[in-house]
């Protein structure tokens, strides 16, 4: 088995490491993989997610051994999966674990969701089918993401559809590169909640962000099984609608009532923040090159200098990407 270190990448590198070893087909012991998954308690719900999808489609054993996480996958064939994720994880997690697998395959494949469409603890799906998937398209990877009714973090209850296709791999240059960015519009969601605090977030956008009243949103979700409250920015990044968005944390993985006041304008705060950052510089978002770059490597583009030693480009390297 080969060994991997996730060098303080976290979650999404252990994620990326068990979707790589998947797609190559070659097994694996991810160092420390233990203590990643027990240093929050929002990541092992994610995580049974993909064991059990393991389990139940033949495509691979994972264990835990000690600190380390061992990972022996099977090949997974393309065709038409139906997954429901558990309501304290993510759609977007798992479909970001199946993609690269599903792209190398020779013909498409269709994954019907239900669960979890918005989380605090990952992206909502509306940031693959806008940005992950306009990115890398760019690469020659193609898919789609249709959600069909809303599920929030603790309740669950929403539904996705996927389309994947065989990859078209082709070099691309200047993804990473900076391009014009403009902010083109603010969405605030809420469901079974008060809509006062939709007012209060409209508010606030209106007086901290530059963005005129007439692109700031309201949107009350009533089909909806459990509260939910989401922020999106959308910001233009030369053709591709890049998606930042914040999922305020109503309730916590152990099924708590969390909502506080002071985290939830922490969460105002820290989008402001990235919204501003990337509209000056016109760079994508960190966490946002670092799920780009795998599908850089697999297609043979070259990745800037700039970006080399991202977190993901190291796993990338030692499975011999």
């Amino acid at each position: 088995m080969k060994e991997l270190s996730l060098n303080g990448s976290g979650w999404s590198g252990l994620r990326l490491a068990l979707s790589l070893s998947l797609m190559k087909g070659e097994p694996v012991v991810i160092r420390d993989g233990v203590n990643v998954l027990t240093s929050d308690p929002a990541y092992m719900p994610l995580y049974d997610d993909i064991k059990r999808f393991l389990f139940r489609t033949n495509c691979g054993t994972i264990a835990e051994s000690g600190e380390d996480v061992a990972f022996c996958p099977e090949t997974i064939m393309p065709g038409r999966y139906n997954i429901e994720t558990g309501n304290f994880s993510s759609i977007t997690e798992l479909e970001l674990f199946l993609l690269p697998a599903l792209f190398v395959r020779g013909s498409r494949s269709v994954i019907n969701f239900t669960g979890v469409t918005h989380s605090q603890v990952s992206y909502p799906t509306v940031f693959l089918k806008e940005t992950l998937f306009g990115l890398i398209e760019e690469c020659g990877f193609y898919a789609s993401m249709n959600m069909k009714r809303f599920g929030y973090y603790g309740s669950g209850g929403g539904s996705a559809e996927s389309r994947i296709y065989p990859a078209e791999k082709k070099i691309c240059s200047g993804l990473l590169e900076p391009r014009d960015v403009t902010l083109e519009g603010v969405r605030i969601f809420v469901a079974r909640m008060d809509m006062s605090l939709a007012d209060r977030e409209k508010d606030y956008v209106l007086k901290n962000i530059n963005v005129p009243d007439s692109k700031v949103q309201v949107v009350e979700i009533r089909d909806a099984d459990g509260f939910g409250n989401s922020i999106q920015a959308y910001m233009k990044y030369g053709p591709v609608n890049v998606i930042l968005s914040r999922d305020m944390e109503i309730y916590n993985s152990a099924g708590d009532l969390v909502f506080d006041e002071a985290r939830y304008y922490s969460a105002l705060a820290s989008l402001r923040e990235d919204i501003m950052l990337f509209a000056r510089t016109g760079r994508l978002p960190r966490n946002i090159v670092a799920e780009i770059i795998p599908y850089m490597m697999i297609s043979n583009s070259t990745v800037p200098a700039a970006f080399a030693d991202t977190w993901s480009s190291g796993i990338c390297r030692q499975l011999g990407i």
